[in-house]
């Protein structure tokens, strides 16, 4: 249950913080300001959840997307930037992919999580990321398919969310073209299709009052486990660099334009026992980096200064 003072906060941002997805950095790099992400006609937010508009916002889904396409590479740390929102809620990543032109991806079917954070320490994910310039960073799966996709950014706010039909989605759908060794990842969902106006996570008739944050997990399911071709789950990789395909520029946002991943390099070894051979993975997680959960097999260590914080089941994060 939210303290007074916190629920009377939550109550003045109901008219405030409509927003939008306006910049993303790969390893540090940003390809400049909206440039690779599908702008919707406004700020104001998504509230039918049946609506083509809940894969990527309003005209969205329209293409060609007359939007330029950004080169990534799988694993790569991708940072987002989100107009200020006193909105409470979460925060996840999706993957639409792999196709042959993301411009003409109209992102109407099977999506995969691969990032969420929802309330952390006492705190949403809006408000952590106010502390950060309203960004939020995470690692592209190591595993994954050569391809185009697009990369889905939801921040979901809840403070309507005690009224059926009044949760707000704020949607950004971002181009993207993966280099990648192969591999999988599920589960996946549909869009639309898997968000329901009912479900007890886009629906709280107590958010306000009696509501426990720490047990809130967002729409979209688990956070997906991503394979290798013909393995199991994809273990960490060495940090890498990568360029962008479209002419980089500053704008004075919180990242530089060095190409360095901010994620530290994991050695794995191996050694053979009697039962078979094993793997070790060794090394540290960067902030924000994930750190944990069903089906995770890369380190678990934090850098200094940053904790292994339990999302759900399926994921950790070092924050």
């Amino acid at each position: 249950m939210y303290p007074l003072a916190l629920t009377i906060a939550l109550f003045v941002g109901v008219t405030t913080a409509h927003q939008n997805f306006h910049q993303l950095w790969v390893n540090g790099v940003t390809p400049g300001y909206q440039v690779g992400i599908r702008m919707p006609p406004s700020n104001n937010p998504v509230t039918d959840v049946t609506s083509n508009d809940i894969t990527c916002n309003v005209n969205g889904s329209k293409v060609p997307s007359g939007i330029a396409t950004v080169a990534v590479k799988a694993g790569d740390t991708i940072q987002v930037q989100w107009d200020s929102s006193t909105h409470p809620g979460p925060i996840t990543h999706m993957l639409y992919g792999p196709v042959s032109d993301a411009s003409m991806a109209t992102g109407v079917g099977s999506w995969t999580k691969i990032d969420e954070q929802d309330y952390v320490n006492g705190k949403w994910a809006n408000e952590i990321m106010e502390a950060v310039n309203m960004t939020h960073e995470f690692r592209l799966p190591s595993s994954l398919a050569s391809g185009d996709y697009l990369l889905r950014s939801e921040m979901l706010a809840l403070h309507g969310s005690q009224t059926l039909g009044g949760a707000q989605f704020y949607i950004g759908c971002a181009q993207i073209r993966v280099t990648g060794p192969g591999g999988s990842c599920s589960p996946s969902i549909q869009l639309p299709g898997a968000y329901k106006a009912t479900d007890n996570n886009i629906y709280i008739s107590n958010f306000y009052y009696g509501f426990d944050p720490t047990t809130y997990t967002a729409p979209g399911g688990p956070v997906a486990t991503c394979g290798e071709s013909g393995g199991g789950p994809s273990s960490a990789k060495l940090a890498t660099t990568s360029t962008l395909d479209v002419k980089s520029s500053s704008t004075g946002k919180p990242m530089t334009t060095t190409s360095t991943s901010k994620v530290t390099t994991t050695l794995v070894t191996s050694k053979t026992t009697s039962a078979g051979t094993t793997s070790t993975v060794t090394g540290t997680v960067g902030k924000y980096g994930q750190c944990g959960g069903t089906g995770y097999v890369g380190p678990t260590a934090c850098v200094a200064g940053t904790t292994c914080a339990k999302q759900n089941e399926y994921y950790a994060q070092c924050l």
